[in-house]
């Protein structure tokens, strides 16, 4: 007889490390703003509008742009904050890392006498790949997308 798992179900509609990670910098603002953009990733959590004992954020990022406006950014380390405790408990934080996200940080470490953006709770560090890739935009005025030039104005007479 099979048994159903309610918390397997539940992991399986949540959303992916690699995309909430996408989705929280794709809403970032630029890396022209960098204080802007700064306080956004101090204040908004992977996890979105989580209520849960711990939150996901990004913590240090690498970034590239292209001469034609391609941007790639990588994570380099990330935070796990325990929401609200001034405590940190390693084991805990890495579990919730594994039912979350099903990631498994060899390197999670607790950050030790600091407290997340505002007082928020104890946090500790740790390091996963991810990668979030944008295209340069498409111009409206690109030369190879031009079908010609535009038609006369029919009230100009020409």
């Amino acid at each position: 007889m099979l048994v159903a798992r309610p918390s397997a179900a539940v992991i399986s509609e949540l959303p992916s490390f690699q995309s909430s990670f996408e989705r929280l910098l794709a809403r970032a603002p630029g890396p022209v703003f960098p204080r802007a953009r700064a306080l956004y990733l101090q204040k908004y959590p992977l996890e979105g509008e989580s209520q849960g004992d711990f939150r996901t954020f990004l913590l240090e990022e690498e970034i590239q742009e292209s001469p034609a406006g391609a941007v790639r950014i990588r994570a380099l380390a990330l935070a796990v904050v325990a929401w609200g405790q001034p405590c940190f408990d390693a084991a805990a934080a890495a579990a919730y890392l594994e039912r979350r996200w099903g990631l498994h940080p060899h390197d999670l470490q607790e950050v030790e006498g600091a407290s997340w953006f505002r007082e928020a709770g104890a946090y500790g560090r740790f390091c996963t790949p991810a990668v979030y890739e944008r295209v340069a935009p498409t111009s409206l005025l690109s030369a190879s997308a031009d079908p010609g030039p535009p038609a006369a104005d029919p009230g100009s007479g020409a």
